[in-house]
């Protein structure tokens, strides 16, 4: 992918919605490279924006992955058929505390949040809750990738 084409055809606003929603979808798609690509060419006044607009671009393919395991949008997801079955078991033991593994997954990727965005569907998590902890995850995951670089650039800029 040319990402300097697509920032220079569509900005880097929109461009950076673009590559998140895609990496939602793709996994070899690597969001957290192409933020800290980002960030060091960019002025940190630009920081917040890009961080924002990457962790709406990624909730936004991450939810329609949700509707999908939930049955009510009907999209080709591959499921990956014995991760899947770990996550689901692992969302049930943490039945209780289902904001915290949904955070962990979507902060440190831990289960992946790709494999938990379908099974937290399949497992009927409320969607408000999914959506709370996922937008909290990715915020703070897509913040360390951008203010990363910002904060090399001052400490030997």
């Amino acid at each position: 992918m040319d990402f300097e084409a697509l920032i220079a055809r569509y900005g880097l606003y929109l461009t950076t919605y673009i590559v998140a929603v895609i990496s939602g979808f793709v996994p070899v798609v690597n969001i957290e490279v192409f933020l800290v690509w980002v960030a060091a060419l960019t002025p940190r006044s630009q920081a917040i924006g890009i961080t924002l607009l990457a962790t709406l671009g990624q909730m936004t393919a991450k939810t329609l992955m949700y509707l999908a395991g939930a049955g009510i949008l009907k999209i080709s997801v591959k499921k990956p058929g014995k991760k899947l079955q770990a996550v689901q078991m692992k969302m049930a033991a943490w039945q209780h505390r289902m904001g915290l593994f949904l955070f962990s997954s979507a902060s440190l990727g831990v289960p992946p949040f790709y494999v938990v965005s379908i099974a937290s569907g399949i497992c009927r998590v409320p969607i408000a809750v999914f959506v709370t902890w996922g937008l909290a995850g990715r915020l703070i995951r897509f913040a360390v990738a951008v203010f990363f670089p910002h904060l090399l650039k001052g400490l030997f800029g």
